[in-house]
């Protein structure tokens, strides 16, 4: 049997069900949570409390993110402490679309849930799950229920949960808004103290050091500054850092990637047009040389750029002034351009495939920025940023093996490379730990994604299904993780 309860702002409950020591319960609680500021800890007590009350085995304060869809069980009490609680996704998808507390007698015997596997794998026998709503939004849902001694809820039980959850409601949104003002606070206090003022930049090496010690110099300049390394390594990062640093930081910071762009395309991006200059140039408008005066333009993959825009290009360095496409008026700017590239632009000279004026145009200052096989020591402190990035509930331990594994590669994708594998290996990795099973590496899996974590699973997922053909004993052998596994995820995610 399923019992649906209504919304539990409007619920009318019945004083007259409720045991009589449950309305001293009541007040405790609720005096607790209201005359307190350290809302958490007062939760877990009254979680306990609750268990001890509706004869719960487990219960849960459970936060629900809207923007990757998915449930984070905030606070776990149970009767059991020496096991690792699961919950049903099933049940907890069930709260949050019908807005309505749920309670079930019997789970696995329930219409409802029978064909739920998460119900029989983790045992759950009854159970007791209320919305928490704040301004009709859902929280979070106060989940209770009972697994090895098949223990029944009564009336009593539902009436005493029934008036507790909008109270509950309010003080999760409390805790939720706290933490994250927190967690906030102490990545960026982490940030800081790892970059050495250096924004972004992650490095203890001596190799990084001098990078940093040398961004510090050209950014107090204004001079033309070139960026060379291979893909990956953090080049654009090294552009914005020297902006964020130099006298032009409240000024915009625009970055254009030129590789690949059809040149008439990429001309009027940088310069801008007027009315009637071509075909589709219905309205004036401004280029980014306009847009970002004052500031620093950052012109990625320099190499690329079409050879008549070179000699544009080169005035622009010049005598710091442009022209917009169908005019004659000049226009002053005041611009800083960085610029940067993966290709040996001195062979490219060369071979006659770029200026060599504008080369010393734009190489007044170079700085090389080493590939991280060349500060592997890196890698340790790198990983650990990555990890509280993702902003997990639950710290992630790396084993001795796993990173061992990291640091005998050769990353041929540099940090890059390196972040895709740590994201893959949070979504694969077993409970709280990482392993060196977790670790795999893939030369096609270079090119940066800039999505979270929730993306990145599905992403890998769906490309390894559609490579394979939607054989998921193939997919889960390339992915490293078993069939089971994939399975569940595959389930979760509901492909």
């Amino acid at each position: 049997m399923t019992l649906k309860l209504t919304n539990t702002e409007e619920m009318d409950i019945q004083y007259d069900k409720l045991e009589p020591r449950h309305l001293r319960v009541i007040y405790e609680l609720t005096r607790s949570l209201i005359t307190v500021q350290d809302a958490a800890n007062v939760l877990e007590h009254v979680l306990e409390q609750l268990i001890e009350e509706t004869g719960a085995e487990v219960g849960a304060f459970i936060y629900y993110d809207e923007t990757e869809n998915r449930f984070t069980p905030q606070i776990i009490r149970s009767k059991h402490r020496d096991e690792s609680i699961q919950f049903s996704q099933t049940i907890f998808r069930k709260v949050l679309e019908s807005k309505e507390a749920v309670l079930s007698f019997d789970v696995q015997n329930d219409a409802e849930y029978r064909g739920s596997s998460s119900v029989v794998m983790h045992d759950i026998h009854a159970v007791l799950a209320f919305p928490l709503i704040v301004e009709n939004r859902v929280y979070g849902i106060m989940y209770f229920d009972s697994r090895k001694n098949r223990q029944r809820f009564n009336e009593a039980a539902r009436q005493l949960l029934s008036f507790f959850a909008p109270i509950a409601s309010l003080t999760l949104e409390h805790v939720l808004r706290k933490n994250a003002i927190e967690k906030e606070n102490l990545l960026l206090k982490n940030k800081i103290e790892q970059t050495a003022g250096i924004p972004n930049l992650i490095g203890e090496t001596p190799v990084m050091k001098r990078l940093f010690h040398l961004i510090k110099k050209v950014a107090a300049s204004d001079v033309s500054v070139l960026i060379t390394g291979e893909n990956g390594t953090g080049k654009d990062l090294v552009a914005r850092a020297i902006h964020e640093l130099s006298p032009r930081r409240n000024k915009p910071f625009i970055a254009q990637y030129i590789g690949n762009i059809p040149s008439t395309i990429l001309e009027s991006e940088l310069f801008g047009y007027k009315k009637g200059a071509f075909t589709g140039a219905h309205t004036d408008k401004i280029g980014l040389f306009e847009a970002v005066n004052g500031g620093t333009l950052f012109l990625d993959e320099i190499a690329e750029l079409p050879t008549e825009l070179q000699t544009k290009l080169l005035r622009v360095l010049q005598n710091k002034e442009i022209i917009r496409l169908g005019e004659n008026f000049v226009r002053k700017i005041d611009v800083r351009i960085i610029a940067a590239t993966n290709q040996n632009l001195v062979e490219l000279v060369k071979s006659g495939k770029f200026r060599e004026d504008l080369y010393y145009r734009i190489n007044v200052i170079n700085i090389e920025v080493p590939p991280l096989r060349e500060r592997k020591e890196d890698i340790p402190l790198l990983v650990k940023h990555f990890l509280e990035r993702e902003n997990l509930e639950k710290p992630i331990r790396i084993t001795s093996a796993a990173m061992k594994k990291l640091m005998s590669y050769n990353w041929p994708g540099n940090v890059r490379q390196l972040e895709n594998i740590i994201k893959r290996a949070l979504i694969f990795c077993d409970g709280e730990v990482i392993d060196a099973n977790d670790i795999q590496f893939d030369e096609l899996d270079v090119p940066q994604f800039e999505g979270t974590l929730e993306e990145f699973k599905n992403m890998l997922i769906i490309q390894r299904l559609k490579e394979f053909n939607g054989n998921k004993t193939k997919a889960a052998k390339s992915l490293g993780i078993s069939l089971r596994t994939l399975q569940q995820k595959v389930k979760e995610l509901g492909l």
